[in-house]
């Protein structure tokens, strides 16, 4: 993973206007399920800081989500699962190489469902 400008040093995720609601169909109201956090990539992944931006070597995301990423209309998120470099299970975008938690209302993630809520 390599972002095209640093990642701010963050002590708290940044919270992203963006929801995923279940529905059988689009025009049916629905419960909303999560929301998109945006993570600093440090506690993420163990990597670089580098002039380019955050670097690690090896990580392989796990394959497309239907959730897109806020930033990148119509670009996929990809899940990055806990292994090797990774420190913590995270979505991923390609194109912005930002980095995203998925987090219920009650501020638990839906990535880590043992952990703690982030506030």
């Amino acid at each position: 993973m390599q972002p095209n400008a640093p990642a701010s040093p963050a002590t708290s995720p940044t919270w992203v206007n963006r929801t995923t609601r279940a529905s059988a169909t689009p025009d049916q109201a629905s419960p909303e399920l999560f929301s998109l956090a945006e993570l600093d990539p440090q506690w993420v992944v163990d990597g670089e800081r580098t002039g380019a931006g955050y670097q690690a070597d090896d990580v392989v995301s796990s394959g497309a989500m239907r959730e897109e990423c806020p930033a990148c209309a119509g670009v996929p998120l990809q899940l990055v699962l806990r292994y090797g470099r990774v420190i913590r299970t995270h979505l991923f975008c390609t194109h912005c190489t930002r980095c995203f938690d998925a987090v219920y209302p009650d501020g638990s993630s839906a990535l880590m469902p043992l952990c703690a809520p982030i506030n």
